[in-house]
């Protein structure tokens, strides 16, 4: 029985002292009037009083089930809340009631919760989560409770297997996982999952309509688990060449050849044969791309180095982007120098890449060069390039430190270019990232540049003056500017 202490629960203490004072029938009274004002409150008191005196049966608890998971519409977050706070009460009544029984009755009346709560979230729109603990205490029960039945070792893998293959419910444990399957279950499973798949093939699947190869391939997951347990990867690229149909697929399976490459290379051909055939399965530039980045790291496993840096180049100018132009430096490290031009030939390229959208921003990739030149120290570069051209916010910010000891106006400049459009924006959140670019500015400026700030500060509230929010921090922390 749960105690308080007088300090900490003093109204409590006193309510408790006080029901001692009155008598049986005062009790009674006083109790019988707080809970005759709800329903809700009577269905847990006889809850309660049946299990202390004689005990629920099965039949009753379904009843009971029914009450804490009433059909109704619920579409409101505070009804939700309210609808599940009712069910918690309930069942924290129910639970004790259940553990009384045998366990196959407790695994029906579990079992009979987890359905009745999915059918009643077909109504009820919990999309705040306030089932959660009933679910998460649901399932774990059914979970413990299936590995306590007296089923034979057939019977438990045909009820994972029928609730397996099909998805019945949207609450449920996850099957097999959640359910620490014993090995002599979990075989019967396997095998009853490969004889599912064989039975599919024959009649034929046709794995351009994605629901018939995913159930298709739902069969052949637990297969390929058992593979992976066995470091069979050789299995495991058989079963999962069963569902290959795009680019992708043909992909893993020749990565999954290129992880187990040995010193015959044997491997390696699997791999090539593999990669073939995501080539071929290729439907657009998109996915041959796709083929041709990993292509790459397949041929630097061949040690076939100079194609490898040719498909890498051609990817490059394909989509030019500066992850790209790090990916050949990286790759140039593995391979030794194989074109001593490729530097000059990449600025080039991105000189091509700057263009502007009608939105007045710019395209993806457009500002390429300036990260180029910052990569490379070469900041006067740099420094020309964005007086005449627009860039991503942070590569502005980026170059302005890195240019603020020897060229101040410049690096307030770059500053200026970024905090006004953010003030622009015309919320908290964007007046208080302002305020801190500027902070960091001011930070990072030698002393006898602060009047410099302190005009580009100015030239701010000229141009804001109407957002008196953001002109609250500014006065708080540049008040000589006003």
């Amino acid at each position: 029985m749960k105690t308080y202490d007088d300090e900490q629960h003093p109204i409590m203490s006193q309510l408790k002292t006080w029901f001692k004072q009155k008598s049986v029938g005062e009790l009674s009274e006083i109790i019988l009037n707080y809970i005759g004002e709800s329903a809700e409150e009577q269905s847990r008191w006889q809850l309660a009083m049946l299990n202390d005196q004689v005990g629920l049966s099965a039949a009753d608890i379904k009843k009971m089930i029914t009450k804490a998971l009433p059909k109704k519409q619920v579409w409101s977050y505070s009804e939700a809340s309210a609808y599940f706070r009712h069910s918690d009460d309930m069942f924290a009544d129910i639970f004790i009631a259940i553990d009384s029984l045998p366990v196959d009755k407790q695994w029906q009346l579990v079992l009979h919760a987890l359905v009745r709560l999915n059918t009643v979230l077909e109504q009820v729109d919990d999309s705040g989560g306030y089932r959660f603990d009933l679910e998460g205490e649901l399932n774990q029960r059914l979970s413990t409770l299936f590995n306590q039945q007296t089923w034979s070792d057939d019977d438990k893998a045909q009820w994972i297997f029928d609730h397996y293959q099909d998805y019945k419910y949207d609450v449920f444990p996850s099957v097999p996982e959640d359910f620490n399957l014993p090995d002599p279950v979990k075989q019967i499973f396997v095998g009853l999952c490969e004889t599912a798949a064989q039975q599919r093939q024959q009649q034929g699947v046709d794995l351009s309509n994605w629901q018939q190869k995913s159930k298709y391939a739902r069969l052949i997951e637990p297969l390929i688990a058992q593979a992976q347990q066995n470091n069979d990867w050789q299995q495991q690229c058989t079963l999962m060449a069963m569902t290959a149909y795009d680019e992708r697929d043909f992909i893993s399976i020749s990565q999954l050849c290129l992880d187990n490459k040995g010193v015959d290379q044997g491997e390696l051909l699997d791999a090539e044969y593999w990669l073939q055939k995501a080539y071929h399965a290729a439907k657009n530039d998109r996915e041959k791309i796709s083929c041709q980045q990993f292509e790459v790291e397949l041929r630097l496993a061949l040690k076939d180095y100079s194609q490898a840096w040719k498909l890498a180049w051609q990817l490059f100018n394909q989509r030019p982007s500066f992850s790209g132009y790090k990916g050949l430096i990286a790759l140039e490290k593995k391979t030794g120098v194989i074109d001593t031009t490729f530097k000059e030939k990449a600025e080039h390229i991105f000189t091509q890449c700057y263009t502007e959208n009608s939105y007045g921003g710019i395209a993806r990739e457009a500002d390429a060069l300036l990260s180029f030149y910052m990569y490379h120290q070469e900041l006067t570069n740099a420094r020309l390039w964005v007086k005449s051209h627009k860039a991503e916010f942070t590569k502005l910010l980026t170059l302005a430190d890195l240019i603020i000891a020897e060229h101040p106006q410049e690096a307030i400049d770059l500053y200026t270019r970024v905090i006004l459009p953010t003030i622009s924006q015309g919320n908290n959140q964007a007046y208080q990232h302002a305020t801190d670019l500027l902070l960091t500015l001011e930070k990072n400026l030698q002393g006898d540049h602060l009047e410099q700030l302190h005009r580009m500060i100015r030239h701010v509230i000229k141009q804001h003056k109407a957002k008196r929010n953001m002109m609250k921090l500014l006065k708080a922390h540049y008040s000589v500017c006003f």
